[in-house]
C-alpha cells in the first residue's frame, strides 16, 4: 500500500513527508529520520529514544519492537510530527508524536511525565481517534473545565479542581493525576458513566490502554 494512502486512512491526508532536502528546525535527535533510508536501523534509533521508559511502559516497548514497520517526519497542520506506522493484523495503526517541549505548563506533571514531554514527545497517541496515548500539554485539561453530568456523590469523590486527565480512551475513560498533595501525586481513571477507580498504578495504566491502541 502507497505510504499516501496509509496516512489519508488514517487521518493525515494533507500530512506532507519530509526529507533531507527540506530546511526545518527539528531536535537534534529527530534528524536521523531524514537522511537515514534502512527502516530497521531507524526502528532501532527511535526504539532507543524510548529507553528511559523501559521499565514503566513495557508493553509498549515490546509492542513497538514488534509492530513498528517504520517512522516519517511529516509536516501537518503547521506541525512537524514523527508518525509511527504499526502494523496490526494486515493493518496500520498510525500514532504520532509531537515535538519535545518545555512549556511551563509542563510544570503541573510529576517529574517522569515532564520527561517524557521535555525529551521524547509533547503527547504521543493513536492519530484518528486522538487518544489511546498521552495527549498533547495544550490539550491537558483539568476535570472543572469540562461539564460531566454525573451525580453530585461522584463529583464530589475527588478534587476536579486539583485533577487533570492526560489521556483518554477514545470512550469513557479518562487517566488522571491528582495534585493535592503536590509532592506525592495520586492517579485515578475517571469515568463518564461510572464512579471513578481511585489509587491506580498510573504507568501500568498508562501502558495498558496503549497496549489497546496498538492492538484493536
Amino acid at each position: 500500500m502507497e505510504i499516501e494512502t496509509i496516512l489519508k486512512e488514517n487521518g493525515l491526508s494533507e500530512a506532507r513527508i519530509l526529507s533531507a532536502s527540506d530546511e526545518i528546525e527539528i531536535p537534534e535527535t529527530w534528524s536521523f529520520l531524514l537522511t537515514e533510508e534502512n527502516k530497521d536501523k531507524k526502528k532501532s534509533l527511535v526504539i532507543e529514544r524510548w529507553s528511559d521508559f523501559s521499565t514503566l511502559l513495557p508493553k509498549t516497548l515490546n509492542i513497538l519492537e514488534e509492530l513498528l514497520e517504520d517512522v516519517l517526519l511529516v509536516f501537518h497542520q503547521q506541525q512537524i510530527k514523527m508518525v509511527y506506522l504499526l502494523l496490526v493484523d494486515e493493518e496500520y495503526v498510525l500514532y504520532v508524536g509531537n515535538m519535545p517541549t518545555t512549556d511551563s505548563q509542563l510544570a503541573i506533571l510529576p517529574d517522569k511525565l515532564q520527561h517524557f514531554y521535555k525529551h521524547l514527545h509533547n503527547g504521543w497517541f493513536e492519530n484518528i481517534s486522538g487518544g489511546l496515548g498521552l495527549l498533547p500539554i495544550e490539550k491537558v485539561r483539568f476535570l472543572s473545565q469540562s461539564e460531566w453530568g454525573l451525580p453530585q456523590e461522584i463529583l464530589q469523590s475527588t478534587n476536579l479542581n486539583q485533577t487533570y486527565y492526560v489521556l483518554h480512551n477514545g470512550g469513557n475513560g479518562f487517566l488522571c493525576i491528582n495534585i493535592e498533595d503536590k509532592e506525592n501525586p495520586k492517579a485515578l481513571i475517571w469515568w463518564t458513566n461510572d464512579a471513578p477507580k481511585m489509587d491506580i498504578d498510573f504507568w501500568s495504566y498508562l501502558d495498558s490502554w496503549i497496549e489497546i491502541g496498538l492492538s484493536y
